[in-house]
């Protein structure tokens, strides 16, 4: 099983490059630890530009572990600058499927 992390940040006005160096301070770190797979930030277009902030562990465990990190009290520090109360989802995930899914959906004769 693989986990997901996501928080939804609204920053602040005049937040928005404070809250993108935190998390590009930590981007580096957090994929250096093995446990991590993948971390990403995106930001949003539009009037609200939200910024998200992803992280994919191996483990239930291994993400537990990194939230008591030193290091995620930036990811929390970061949160600290939203407008609004982040929005912060944790996703447990038995399967993923690929490319093979759309081909095997695309591929089935109606």
């Amino acid at each position: 099983m693989r986990i997901f992390s996501i928080v939804k940040i609204a920053p602040i006005h005049g937040k928005r490059r404070e809250i993108l160096d935190i998390l590009l301070s930590i981007k580096g770190p957090t994929q250096a630890i093995h446990a991590c797979l993948a971390c990403s930030i995106c930001e949003e277009e539009g009037d609200e530009r939200l910024i998200f902030y992803m992280e994919q562990w191996r483990s239930k465990e291994d993400l537990l572990q990194h939230v008591r990190s030193d290091l995620y009290t930036r990811v929390l520090a970061a949160m600290e600058l939203s407008r609004e109360k982040p929005e912060i989802s944790f996703l447990e995930v038995s399967a993923i499927r690929g490319m093979e899914l759309i081909e095997a959906v695309r591929n089935t004769k109606r």
